[in-house]
């Protein structure tokens, strides 16, 4: 667990991925090099992006691999069919809207231009069997291998910015102390991007998650900002009405309200934080939890 927060699970996996790719196919692949690449490369935060990655290394290396073994057959290393094998190369990358044009590249290159030891199709054919063997390892690594729980991780994004909600009321109606709202904006972004990841795991999971939860607590969520940063946006002296603040003193029991109670003044102030304690209370019940 301590090495985990010094250098990441992902960084380790990657480290354990390499070691096992040297290891198991030393025998089995003409170049190491090319074969820890694809490993690396394939080592995403999530399995979709790492089959993503994986497939585009493959398919990359087979492109560049095929228009260089065409091209030798027809003159090896001419400077006119060297620019326009890159082309046919660039355009097929874009075509099938591949991300490895540099991998690509190499290959059309070390192959084309004579920098290879074997006949130009062995080197193709080596190539890729090289590639998909680190692309096949970093898979198995990640799939297996310390798996983040993105649910949980959601879960406990929620928890926290319950508590920044909570945090930032008490300092509108009883301490008046200055909280960057800005916080509770990263926060809800954080947990975004975690709920993304959690739905590219989806069809490479095991597990049944209540995504219909999620959807609403987000939605809970950035409407208590909404809220809240509709409140910052008024004049500080505030009045809090009777129905608020019972509501309020029901949450904070031993806490003193600083607001002066009058049910006329302030109304739009009264309209947000009915709302904010209201969509609070919901939060709570969804996620179970009334920290």
């Amino acid at each position: 667990m301590r090495i985990n927060k010094v250098i990441g699970m992902r960084t380790i996996k990657t480290g354990l991925a390499v070691t096992l790719c040297c290891l198991l196919t030393r025998f089995a692949v003409d170049n190491m090099f090319y074969c820890v690449v694809a490993c690396v490369v394939t080592m995403g935060d999530t399995i979709k992006t790492s089959y993503k990655q994986g497939f585009q290394r493959i398919f990359g290396t087979l492109i560049g691999g095929l228009v260089g073994f065409l091209l030798v057959l027809i003159s090896p290393a001419n400077p006119f069919l060297a620019g326009l094998g890159i082309m046919i190369v660039i355009k097929f990358c874009e075509i099938f809207k591949l991300s490895s044009l540099v991998v690509s590249s190499v290959t059309f290159f070390s192959l084309y231009l004579g920098y290879i030891n074997s006949s130009p199709l062995t080197y193709a054919i080596q190539r890729i069997i090289d590639t998909s063997v680190g692309v096949i390892v970093g898979l198995i690594v990640n799939y297996s291998v310390a798996r983040p729980n993105y649910y949980d991780n959601t879960m406990k994004q929620f928890t926290m910015i319950k508590g920044l909600f909570k945090d930032h009321m008490k300092s509108i109606v009883i301490s008046k102390e200055d909280i960057q709202i800005e916080n509770i904006d990263e926060k809800i972004k954080s947990c975004e991007a975690i709920y993304s990841k959690l739905i590219d795991e989806l069809n490479y999971s095991n597990g049944e998650f209540n995504l219909d939860i999620i959807d609403k607590n987000l939605d809970l969520c950035r409407q208590i900002y909404f809220h809240i940063k509709s409140i910052e946006l008024l004049e500080k002296e505030l009045c809090i009405n009777k129905e608020n603040y019972k509501r309020v003193k029901k949450l904070y029991k031993n806490e003193k309200i600083n607001l002066k109670i009058d049910d006329s003044e302030s109304p739009v102030f009264n309209f947000h934080l009915n709302k904010i304690i209201e969509k609070m209370t919901v939060l709570d019940e969804l996620t179970g939890t009334n920290n």
